[in-house]
């Protein structure tokens, strides 16, 4: 039975709830147990772009020389800036390919400063630009290295959609036809498994093992190495990784989040949510109670990632933030 009290993240207004985000939560040891939860572990859903590590693995193992920020960027949701552009075309043209290739589409680069900078020179944001372009960029890479054709990449009948599925299933413990399949933003498949098998495949990542150990291995070391590839300026992928020792994390689309954490006395774990509304502003607030819930002290540097309090325009305090994890131990 996997089924507890959701967890919350409730915002106040003085002393009176106001909006509130329920949530689920699976926390999974190495061996692919479930330790911990809250809400329904086996929720099936899509980790969207929390699924970019697994999505970089045939590049990984295809291409072991290859230098660890490109890696990164193969496993990023890029806030679109200079630095990030760059190892995008790095990597875009070991394959031979530009940005014509590039078949995630186009929109406004996340970094606000990088967007209004466009706007300001009258030019308008490329396929490079989108925060999924170093993932596509791999892609093509990875075709190109194990001899697949780089013509509808993106379709769940090519050869490495059909490939990215099966690590997929074979991390995170399942059978094939138990890995939906959907389509994302960036028009790659984008696939849905219930969380807890989510959580293993964080755990994979927190203790490779097995065929893929090498190229999950380079994984973990280009996300630690190079956090600011994996998201950018302010977000939190790239500001937590540093202040929490062995931490892997990888956001998705609509509030989902992975953890690989190699150091918890627990030992290494791999820990996934998903925010019911898809409301990322609780985000932060619960990754900080999960990681002091799983025994991870919290410096005053995490704390300032999630402020407990609200403030007005005018700096008066109007509220809290609360979190509730009703966390249920195996």
């Amino acid at each position: 039975m996997t089924n507890t009290a959701v967890g919350q993240v409730i915002y106040t207004r003085g002393e009176h709830p106001e909006s509130q985000h329920d949530v689920h939560v699976a926390v999974v040891d190495v061996q692919g147990r479930l330790l911990a939860h809250c809400g329904d572990a086996e929720l099936l859903t899509f980790p969207r772009s929390s699924s970019k590590p697994v999505q970089a693995l045939p590049l990984a193992l295809a291409a072991p020389e290859l230098p660890l920020d490109e890696l990164a960027i193969a496993c990023a949701s890029h806030a679109g800036t200079p630095q990030h552009l760059a190892v995008v075309e790095r990597l875009l043209a070991r394959s031979g390919s530009s940005v014509t290739d590039l078949r995630c589409g186009t929109h406004p680069p996340f970094d606000p400063d990088v967007a209004a900078d466009l706007i300001r020179r009258g030019e308008r944001p490329t396929p490079l630009h989108h925060n999924c372009s170093g993932k596509h960029a791999g892609m093509l890479l990875a075709c190109t290295l194990s001899g697949w054709s780089r013509e509808g990449y993106t379709e769940p009948d090519h050869p490495l959609q059909r490939r990215i599925r099966e690590l997929h299933a074979e991390l995170a413990g399942l059978s094939l036809d138990e890995v939906r399949v959907g389509t994302d933003g960036c028009s790659v498949p984008a696939f849905a498994l219930p969380l807890s098998s989510a959580a293993r495949l964080f755990a994979r990542l927190a203790a490779p093992g097995g065929e893929s150990a090498a190229g999950l291995e380079r994984i973990f070391q280009a996300m630690q190495a190079h956090p600011f590839l994996i998201a950018g300026p302010g977000r939190l992928d790239t500001t937590l990784m540093p202040l929490v020792p062995g931490l892997a994390a990888k956001m998705g689309a609509e509030a989902f989040y992975g953890l690989a954490l190699r150091q918890t006395p627990h030992g290494p774990l791999g820990v996934a949510f998903k925010v019911i509304d898809g409301g990322e502003r609780a985000r932060a607030p619960l990754t900080l109670a999960l990681l002091e819930a799983l025994g991870l002290p919290l410096t005053d540097e995490l704390r300032t990632l999630a402020p407990s309090q609200q403030f007005n325009w005018a700096g008066r305090e109007v509220g809290q933030v609360q979190v509730r994890l009703p966390l249920l131990w195996a």
